[in-house]
């Protein structure tokens, strides 16, 4: 059977599952989310009313153009879904069920106001770190070959790649991480070398 808009009609109908399943999920605050941002719900409802406080009211009523494709809540977990794995925007945005380009839009607008409202947490993280006992490790991350830099390949891991240096409070929480280093470097003098010694 055929849609009036052309499109067989089951389409039609999965695509509109598939948004209305999405948005319902994520505005309902699912356990999911946790996986999806790494904050426990009541964490994830805090930071998003600090980011409504900064971004106010025109966020469902903005005074220039066409108002968001997202609800507040919903853009910003697809910024930490992005941040927390990596992801790329396409990818985020198909979950979303929007455009990368809105993603992308997002992470412009969202991502400097969310380190601006957890920028005390993230500051008594890094002094408690400094206080207390550390844990320092150093990895290796692949890049692959690359013609005209030297000292990438790491004899020990047998890869090509960047040695960063990660410093983490005794609970596994990140307080700071290094400029990268050539992976040719031994962990002790990428630590001096990172900035962070």
């Amino acid at each position: 059977r055929r849609s009036l808009a052309g499109r067989p009609m089951w389409r039609r109908r999965l695509a509109t599952y598939r948004s209305v399943s999405v948005w319902k999920t994520i505005e309902d605050q699912p356990p999911q989310c946790e996986a999806m941002t790494g904050l426990a719900a009541e964490q994830l409802t805090e930071l998003v009313g600090r980011v409504r406080e900064v971004v106010g009211p025109e966020w469902k009523r903005p005074p220039v153009g066409r108002p968001h494709v997202l609800p507040l809540f919903s853009a910003v977990v697809a910024v930490l879904f992005g941040l927390r794995h990596n992801m790329a925007d396409e990818v985020v945005a198909e979950i979303f069920t929007c455009s990368q380009a809105t993603i992308t839009r997002y992470h412009q607008t969202l991502q400097p106001i969310i380190r601006w409202v957890t920028w005390p947490e993230r500051q008594e993280q890094y002094e408690r770190a400094q206080r207390n006992a550390a844990l320092v490790d150093g990895f290796v991350a692949p890049v692959g070959e690359r013609e005209g830099y030297l000292g990438l390949f790491s004899g020990k891991k047998h890869v090509s790649g960047q040695n960063v240096q990660v410093v983490a409070d005794l609970g596994g929480r990140v307080a700071d991480v290094g400029d990268p280093v050539p992976g040719a470097r031994h962990d002790s003098v990428a630590f001096s070398m990172s900035g962070i010694a």
